[in-house]
């Protein structure tokens, strides 16, 4: 029965794996089957929100406009190694601009809170993952933008 020894986050690792089996083949001789697996290790700081192609979510993207700044807030752990980029779309839902955000690597958690230029007809924001040879490997969140509450 396994069991953890400390309580302290710092000396006891955690982790989580998810498996998926393959579906029942009948194969007739001589037939074969397989299944192939990808392994995508990712470290994340917080509870496991949701899993996107790009990585996993603790904390769902938040986006919330301050004058011609949006702030973009989240938590993530990436499954390769690129950068995050901001794709902004307008009301009509037409893609206006795209703002790199910062480098990621799959060892270390990603705690996204950076504040970019955004005209006022930005509605929407998509933030991506952009892998180490430029392919988008998926979204970690897209958002609405909210009116941020200047009294908090």
């Amino acid at each position: 029965m396994p069991h953890l020894r400390s309580s302290s986050i710092e000396k006891t690792p955690y982790y989580m794996e998810a498996e998926l089996n393959s579906p029942m083949a009948v194969l007739g001789p001589g037939e074969t089957y397989a299944f192939d697996t990808t392994w995508l290790p990712s470290r994340l700081n917080g509870d496991l929100t949701t899993v996107a192609e790009a990585g996993l979510v603790a904390q769902p993207l938040v986006a919330r406009r301050s004058g011609d700044k949006i702030e973009l807030s989240g938590s993530f752990g990436v499954f390769f190694p690129g950068e995050l980029k901001a794709f902004l779309y307008d009301e009509g839902g037409l893609g206006t601009n795209e703002v790199t955000l910062e480098a990621v690597h799959p060892q270390e958690p990603v705690t996204l809170h950076q504040e970019i230029a955004a005209p006022k007809k930005i509605a929407r924001v998509s933030i991506h993952l952009i892998d180490s040879s430029g392919l988008d490997r998926g979204a970690l969140g897209e958002v609405f933008v909210t009116i941020k509450d200047e009294g908090h």
